[in-house]
Formats: structure tokens, C-alpha cells, sequence
């Protein structure tokens, strides 16, 4: 059976990351407000602050001779993947009302009881009118995000967006590493041109019903499906030469794994790396916003799973012409 792919492509006009420090505890502070973001800031939840930061350092790194501000408010859009963005301030209310009642929270938190908005105070920020949006599926949130924001370039409803992930730490979950901090890029429509150090991007997503796996025929049909999405973002640009497989111990995980490995063998990347899933959607998405590749060389390809059954495969080239 063959499924349709839609491959969704934009162009990297800049890059912004926050992250914490290496070796850096999910207990320890590592993140000052203040010095990053100014005053007024403070009463933001952690995911929110990450994020704006990291857009401030996206639109600067896009340079002011290609300012993505200049197109009109309703030609800019956000689109924003998370997980746990707000997972610690949920937990803290349900615990603040289970103990002394609603009266006792803060009014400065009680508005994040809806995680969009956090990208929606990046749209305040920036007026970002053209639209809005926060996407939440497990573990590849992140690189849905840059997929929906590609085809709404491509379909004419934004000249620029702002997207990417942020994380902060979640309480609960459990054996997985928690995330924190954020990674944003800027883009534009794929086609256009690319800037000194941008890169296209490339992006398809898919889902396995986890309960198929248990037949031959459903890991077959899986493998296949995986396969095809490999096979349409190998179609449109250069052959990978870094690959990256992020993905929990899961049925869904072993079956993509199997897929790209088969795939891989075909093609003899220069490198692959298998890293387990990481307790939200930010990791994908700094592995794509890593060290500019050199122009022309290939491109960087990450592939991110979850028990769930998403699946979303992104690659980053940078190529040998720019301007």
C-alpha cells in the first residue's frame, strides 16, 4: 500500500537557541531573566522566557538587512511545539488547590493554565497577527511545528514565521531525561533564496498505530511507511551524511529503528547515531539548529519516534549556492 507523503519545505533565514549549560541539573538555575530578556519579564513561566529569548537571538541572527519584522504584522505567524512547556506550573496549581483552594493562586500563573500561550505571548512580543499556533504530540511537537509552518509559508499565509520548541522540565516524567530551554528559527517560503549560513529545510511526518506492530503485515506496512518518508526527502536534495534516530524503547521505536537502519545500509551514510527520546519535542529541533553544515556536503538528518506512534523526519542542508 502506498500512502501519500507531503514533504513540507522552508528556508532558514536564522537560528536561535537556549540551552542549559552542559552537566547543568534540572534543579539548578541556569537561565537569568533579567540579563536576557529586561525587566517585566519575571512572572513568564521558564518555557516562555526561553522562548523569547530565543527568538530575540533568531531575529538578530537573521541579520537587519533582511528584516523579518518588515513584512506586515498579518504576514507573520508562530508556530510553537511542546510537551512539558507549562508541566511544573500544573502541577503546582493542581497541588496549590488541592491544599488551599483556588483562592490561593497567583493571578500571574493562572493564565498559563493554557500552554498556548506561551507561543501566544511570542506573538504579543512581535506581533505576529497572521496566525498562532501550539502543537503538542509526543516527543516530535518540535519538528511538527516547523512541518505546519512550511506548508502555511508554501500556501501563502505568512511571508515570514517564527517556529520551533520550548521545554522546561517535567515533574512526571519519570525515567526519560527532562528538556529545558527553547530553539526557533525564522522562515521563509522554500524555493526563495538562501542566505549566508541559512539552510533548507525539509520535513514529512507520519504515524504507526502502535497495536498494528503486533502483526507481521503491520510492522511491514510500518517499515514501508518510513521508508517512503525517507525516500521523498531523499528526493529533493542531497543524500544525508549525518543521521540521527531519536526514540523512546518502544514497539514504534524498534520499527523505525529496523527501517532506518535497512535504509541506511542502502545509501552508507557518512555517520548515524541512535539516541533514546529525551522527555519532550525541544531535542530534534536543536539537532537541526546545530553547527551550519558546509555548503554543498549533504545534509543532516533526524529522525524522532514516540511510543505513541508519531513520527516526524527532518532534514537541514545547506547549500553550495547562496546568496
Amino acid at each position: 500500500m502506498t500512502v501519500r507523503v507531503v514533504v513540507a519545505e522552508s528556508v532558514v533565514h536564522g537560528a536561535g537557541l537556549v540551552l542549559p549549560p552542559e552537566g547543568t541539573g534540572p534543579a539548578e538555575s541556569w537561565f537569568d531573566h533579567r540579563a536576557r530578556l529586561g525587566r517585566g519579564y519575571k512572572y513568564l513561566p521558564p518555557a516562555c522566557q526561553y522562548l523569547l529569548a530565543a527568538a530575540r537571538t533568531a531575529l538578530e541572527d537573521s541579520g537587519p538587512e533582511a528584516d523579518p519584522l518588515a513584512a506586515a504584522p498579518e504576514l507573520r505567524g508562530a508556530v510553537v511545539g511542546t510537551n512539558s512547556a507549562v508541566a511544573a506550573l500544573h502541577a503546582a496549581v493542581d497541588e496549590t488547590v488541592r491544599r488551599e483552594g483556588a483562592a490561593a493562586l497567583s493571578p500571574m500563573s493562572v493564565p498559563y493554565f493554557a500552554v498556548n500561550l506561551v507561543a501566544g505571548r511570542l506573538s504579543t512580543e512581535h506581533l505576529l497577527k497572521g496566525f498562532n499556533l501550539t502543537v503538542t504530540s509526543p516527543r516530535v511537537a518540535g519538528v511538527e511545528a516547523l512541518h505546519l509552518a512550511a506548508l502555511e509559508l508554501a500556501a501563502g499565509r505568512a511571508a515570514v514565521t517564527l517556529a520551533g520548541a520550548a521545554e522546561a522540565p517535567d515533574p512526571r516524567a519519570a525515567d526519560a531525561e527532562p528538556e529545558a530551554g527553547a530553539a526557533l528559527f525564522v522562515l521563509r517560503p522554500g524555493g526563495g533564496p538562501v542566505p549566508a549560513g541559512g539552510r533548507v529545510l525539509r520535513t514529512v511526518l507520519r504515524f504507526v498505530p502502535p497495536p498494528a506492530l503486533a502483526a507481521a503485515e503491520g510492522r511491514r506496512l510500518a517499515r514501508d511507511s518510513v521508508r517512503q518518508a525517507l525516500d521523498a526527502l531523499r528526493a529533493g536534495g542531497p543524500a544525508p551524511d549525518e543521521v540521527e534516530l531519536l526514540a523512546d524503547p518502544s514497539p514504534v521505536g524498534d520499527a523505525v529503528a529496523d527501517a532506518l537502519r535497512s535504509w541506511c545500509a542502502d545509501r552508507a551514510p557518512v555517520s548515524t547515531r541512535w539516541s533514546g527520546a529525551r522527555a519532550g519535542a525541544l531535542a530534534p529541533v536543536v539537532r537541526l539548529a546545530a553547527r551550519p553544515l558546509a555548503a554543498g556536503t549533504g545534509s543532516r538528518l533526524v529522525v524522532t519516534a514516540s511510543r505513541a506512534g508519531n513520527i516526524a523526519l527532518a532534514t537541514a542542508h545547506t547549500p553550495e549556492h547562496t546568496d
